[in-house]
């Protein structure tokens, strides 16, 4: 969920890069914040709100057009935002359903992790599980529960946590894939940026 900042820009604000940049898009109005990580820059903070907010997702191409150098963006998306498979064969689908962000909360409390309305699509039939591909052969069943009335996952979900060292402010990203009927799930972690932008 960050971005590098583009080559052209890196020309123009040498000498002084702004701490916040305006990102306009269909006339929606966002404020990202700029990173430094080692001796590069990104799109960081308010990134992920504008992504979500827009529904972009994989398989699009984000193009940034700053009218002047200031720190005003036009932004355009090329690509599928809504739906993002359609015109695709099934069989090569691979659809974003769901990103659940890990909190503090989420980890001191072992809570379940509560499947979105936009997952029960996915839910086929009478099963209690969903199966989850790990690897390029190995999978593995999670297994429904309900927790306070919604459908849940927990002690798989604990696991996966655990095993990849999740922390609040990492973020789990879901995907569906049509052609085996399996669900894909991989982990981000939140990027530890460097505390001082002038250098």
């Amino acid at each position: 969920n960050n971005i590098e900042v583009p080559l052209t820009y890196h020309r123009q604000w040498r000498s002084y890069y702004p701490t916040y940049v305006l990102f306009d898009y269909n006339g929606s109005k966002h404020f990202v914040r700029l990173r430094k990580y080692d001796t590069r820059y990104f799109f960081a903070d308010g990134l992920k709100e504008f992504i979500r907010a827009h529904d972009i997702n994989d398989s699009v191409i984000i193009r940034f057009f700053a009218p002047s150098k200031d720190t005003y963006f036009d932004v355009d998306v090329m690509g599928p935002i809504h739906r993002q498979t359609r015109g695709r064969s099934v069989v090569t689908t691979r659809r974003h359903i769901f990103i659940a962000d890990v909190t503090q909360e989420m980890m001191e409390h072992n809570n379940p992790l509560v499947l979105p309305a936009a997952a029960l699509n996915f839910l086929f039939g009478s099963k209690k599980y969903i199966l989850v591909q790990r690897g390029y052969d190995i999978r593995n069943q999670w297994h429904i529960t309900v927790h306070n009335g919604l459908p849940s996952v927990a002690e798989p979900w604990f696991q996966y946590l655990s095993k990849n060292n999740l922390m609040a402010g990492d973020e789990v990203v879901f995907f569906f894939r049509f052609d085996e009927h399996v669900w894909e799930v991989i982990f981000r972690n939140q990027v530890i940026w460097d505390e001082d932008l002038s250098n």
